[in-house]
């Protein structure tokens, strides 16, 4: 009789060792994630500071020729000054010298959907009700050459 057993407590030697099975079979059956694990994979971080204190920044990695655009925030003072566009471009043109064709982001209903479809971003994916009465995104754009 095999057993489940359910942890109580939070367990992250555990949880490594979920993350160590799943990247051990994700290795056997993909040439792409096998290489990524011994490579320096670049980032884009971008920051903005005010007076000593950040007030945006922009922070992804680029591999398998896209742009993983993992976070942008823009201090809820300085909304609607185009910082969040210029941080954007900026992030954009950097992946361009590193190598990413095409960009992949998530948002949420309530944080920037309607900003990315500015900038040519659309909709690949969506969790409707995720948290309850939103949505969640994902998000993708082909970059072009400058």
């Amino acid at each position: 009789m095999i057993d489940i057993k359910r942890i109580q407590e939070e367990d992250e030697t555990f949880q490594q060792f979920l993350t160590s099975r799943l990247r051990m079979f994700n290795d056997a059956h993909s040439v792409h994630h096998r290489e990524i694990r011994n490579a320096d994979v670049p980032v884009v971080q971008l920051k903005v500071e005010q007076d000593g204190d950040v007030i945006a920044g922009l922070f992804g990695s680029v591999y398998w020729g896209w742009f993983d655009l993992d976070r942008l925030w823009v201090a809820s003072e300085h909304a609607g000054t185009g910082l969040g566009s210029r941080l954007l471009e900026e992030g954009e043109r950097l992946a361009r010298e590193l190598g990413a064709t095409r960009v992949k982001l998530t948002t949420f209903s309530f944080q920037a959907k309607t900003f990315y479809e500015r900038f040519g971003y659309e909709v690949a994916g969506v969790l409707h009700d995720y948290p309850p009465g939103s949505d969640y995104y994902m998000m993708t754009k082909q970059l072009t050459a400058d």
